[in-house]
């Protein structure tokens, strides 16, 4: 029988899996992000610090990925508006 904790996995293995399929960095970084806070709900629910550190840092990468993409988008579109 399939417990909870495994169906968790199972999710979070799809999302990760799915933010390969996208093109734009900010949608992978999305739909990875959603798979690593189920991981790292999965890695608590089985006691697996590995899976939960591991996880849990590498959203905060992707955060500070995408807040360094929505900064650069900004500054190129003050750039744009400057040459017209």
């Amino acid at each position: 029988m399939i417990t909870i904790n495994e169906i968790i996995g199972i999710i979070a293995s799809l999302f990760i899996l799915l933010s390969f399929l996208y093109n734009g960095e900010k949608q992978i970084r999305i739909v990875n992000i959603i798979g690593a806070v189920l991981f790292v709900i999965y890695g608590i629910l089985i006691s697996a610090v590995s899976v939960y550190l591991m996880n849990g840092i590498l959203i905060a990468i992707h955060i500070r990925k995408l807040f360094k993409l929505k900064k650069e988008s900004n500054l190129q579109q003050q750039d744009s508006s400057l040459i017209k």
